[in-house]
C-alpha cells in the first residue's frame, strides 16, 4: 500500500552524492494545466450526471454548491477530514435541504389523500335569538298567525359524521400519493449521493493542490540546492557560466511555481468551505491523506444485483412509474360511483336547560353523468404519463447495467496504469541520480540534469495521476452500484 498523500515530503531513499529535488510523490493528482484540473473534476461527476437528469425529471432542484453557512466559528483551527467535510455538506447544502422539504412535501400530499378517505367529525355549539318574517316563505292569512313572530331563542349542540363507504377514485389517488412519496425518499437519498459525490470532488481536488504546493516548496528548495552546486562547480572550473544561468533560470521558475500553486490551494479551500457552509473566517486544515489501495475483486453479476436492488435513481423511477398507473385507474375509478353516509347528533331546544335529542341519518349516492370530458382529458393525460415513466425506467435499468460495466473497466484499467506509472517513476529517479553523478563528475552539462528533473517531475505527475484516476474509479463504481453514502470514504480512503 503506497500513501499518495502524505503528511509530510518524503527524501529519495536512494542514496547519491548529489543531494535529489525532494520532490514530493504526490505532486500533484493531475497536471498544472487548467485544463487537466477540469478533467480530473469531470471524472468524478460526469459519472453522476444520469443521476442529477433523473432527479431534475423527478422534480428535484438542480444541485448547487452554495449551502447555508454555520455562524460560529470554532477557536483555532479545525481539522477537517473528508468524512467531516461530507457531514456538513450534507447538513448544509442547499439541495440536500431543498429535497428533504420535498419529502416533507410529498408526505403532506399523502395525508390530505387520506383525509378524503377517513370519517369526518365535527362538533357545533350555537345559541342563536331570531326574528322569521313567515310571509317571506309563503305562510300568509292563517288566522290568529301573524306574518312576524319572534323574538324567540334557540339552543342546538350538535356532532356531524362525514365518512366515505365506497370511494374508488379516493383509494388510488392514495395509492398514487404513496408511491409518490417514495420516489421523493429516493431522490432524497440520491441527491445525498450526489452532494457526496461533488463535496469529495472538492476535497481530493483541495488535497491535490495542496500536494501540488508542497511539491512546488520542494523543488524550489531543490533549485536553490543545485544553483548552489553549480556555483561551486563553477569555482572549481569544471562547470561554464551557462550552467549557474541554467540553475538560475530553474530557479526563477521554481518560485513562480510555488507563488501560484499555494494561490491556487488556498482559493480551493475557500472554495470548499463555501460549499460545505463554514464560517466565513474559520481556519481549517485537510486532515485526510487518500492513500493507494488496489481495487478488490468485483464479481459483474453479483455488482449489477447490488446496484438495481440499491440504486436510488431506480428506485424513485419504479416509484414514479408506480404513482403514475395508480393516477391512471383513478381516472378510470372516477367515473364509477361513490357512496358516503352523513349524520348528526345533538340536543335542541330554547335553551340549554331545555333541550330534547334530535339526530339525522342520511347515505347519499354521487353517479357521474356527464362532466364536460374532464374525466376522458385526465384519462388521456395519465396515459401519457405511464408511458412515459416507462420509458425513462427502461432507459435507466440500461444505464445502471452501462455505469456498472463501464466503472468495473475503469478500475481495470486504472489499476494497470498505477502499476506502469510507478515503474516510469523509478526510471525517472534512477535517471536523476545518474545525471546528478555525472554533472558532479563534470562530464555531464545542466542539460542532461534540468531533462532528468523535468522526467522526475513528469514521472512523478503520471504516478499520481494514475492514483487519482484509480481513487476515482472506485467512487464511480460506488455510485453505479448505490453505495456511495456507505462507502465513498472507506473507498477513497478519506480516513485519517
Amino acid at each position: 500500500m503506497s500513501r499518495i498523500l502524505p503528511r509530510r515530503r518524503v527524501p529519495s531513499p536512494r542514496p547519491s552524492a548529489l543531494p535529489s529535488p525532494r520532490l514530493s510523490p504526490v505532486r500533484a493528482a493531475v497536471t498544472a494545466t487548467p485544463t487537466a484540473r477540469w478533467l480530473l473534476a469531470a471524472a468524478l461527476l460526469l459519472p453522476a450526471a444520469p443521476a442529477l437528469a433523473q432527479s431534475a425529471a423527478g422534480g428535484t432542484p438542480p444541485l448547487t454548491l452554495r449551502a447555508v453557512p454555520a455562524t460560529e466559528v470554532q477557536p483555532g483551527e479545525v481539522a477537517l477530514t473528508l468524512e467531516d467535510a461530507i457531514a456538513r455538506g450534507l447538513q448544509h447544502n442547499l439541495a440536500a435541504i431543498a429535497a428533504e422539504a420535498d419529502v416533507d412535501d410529498a408526505r403532506g400530499a399523502q395525508l390530505r389523500s387520506l383525509s378524503t378517505l377517513l370519517p369526518h367529525v365535527s362538533g357545533d355549539v350555537r345559541q342563536t335569538r331570531q326574528v322569521v318574517n313567515l310571509a317571506a316563505f309563503g305562510f300568509t292569512g292563517f288566522p290568529g298567525i301573524p306574518d312576524v313572530i319572534g323574538p324567540f331563542d334557540v339552543f342546538d349542540a350538535r356532532v356531524a359524521l362525514h365518512a366515505p363507504i365506497f370511494d374508488l377514485e379516493g383509494l388510488r389517488e392514495l395509492q398514487s400519493s404513496r408511491a409518490d412519496l417514495q420516489a421523493d425518499r429516493a431522490t432524497l437519498g440520491q441527491t445525498r449521493e450526489t452532494v457526496i459525490l461533488v463535496i469529495g470532488s472538492l476535497y481530493l481536488e483541495a488535497v491535490t493542490d495542496r500536494a501540488r504546493a508542497d511539491a512546488a516548496q520542494a523543488e524550489l528548495e531543490t533549485a536553490r540546492t543545485l544553483l548552489q552546486v553549480a556555483r561551486d562547480q563553477q569555482a572549481a572550473g569544471v562547470a561554464a557560466g551557462i550552467d549557474v544561468l541554467r540553475q538560475q533560470a530553474q530557479l526563477e521558475a521554481a518560485t513562480a511555481r510555488q507563488i501560484a500553486t499555494a494561490n491556487t490551494f488556498e482559493k480551493q479551500k475557500l472554495a470548499l468551505a463555501r460549499a460545505i457552509g463554514l464560517p466565513a473566517g474559520q481556519a481549517f486544515a485537510l486532515a485526510s491523506h487518500p492513500e493507494y489501495v488496489a481495487a478488490p475483486a468485483v464479481d459483474p453479476d453479483a455488482a449489477l444485483a447490488t446496484a438495481l436492488a440499491s440504486r436510488h435513481d431506480l428506485r424513485a423511477a419504479l416509484a414514479r412509474v408506480a404513482a403514475a398507473r395508480a393516477e391512471r385507474q383513478a381516472a378510470g375509478a372516477s367515473r364509477l360511483p361513490s357512496v358516503h353516509v352523513d349524520a348528526d347528533y345533538g340536543r335542541l331546544g330554547t335553551a340549554a336547560a331545555s333541550t330534547e335529542s334530535t339526530y339525522t341519518v342520511g347515505a347519499s349516492v354521487h353517479v357521474p353523468i356527464f362532466d364536460g370530458g374532464a374525466t376522458r382529458a385526465r384519462g388521456v393525460e395519465a396515459d401519457a404519463d405511464v408511458r412515459r415513466r416507462e420509458a425513462e425506467l427502461a432507459d435507466l435499468e440500461a444505464g445502471v447495467r452501462f455505469d456498472v460495466r463501464t466503472a468495473l473497466l475503469d478500475i481495470g484499467a486504472a489499476d494497470a496504469r498505477v502499476h506502469v506509472a510507478s515503474t516510469q517513476r523509478d526510471l525517472a529517479r534512477e535517471e536523476l541520480t545518474q545525471a546528478g553523478d555525472r554533472f558532479r563528475a563534470g562530464v555531464a552539462s545542466s542539460i542532461e540534469l534540468a531533462r532528468a528533473q523535468d522526467a522526475v517531475a513528469a514521472a512523478d505527475e503520471q504516478y499520481i495521476a494514475s492514483v487519482q484516476a484509480h481513487i476515482l474509479a472506485k467512487a464511480s463504481l460506488a455510485r453505479a452500484m448505490g453505495q456511495v453514502e456507505a462507502r465513498f470514504v472507506d473507498l477513497v480512503g478519506g480516513r485519517p
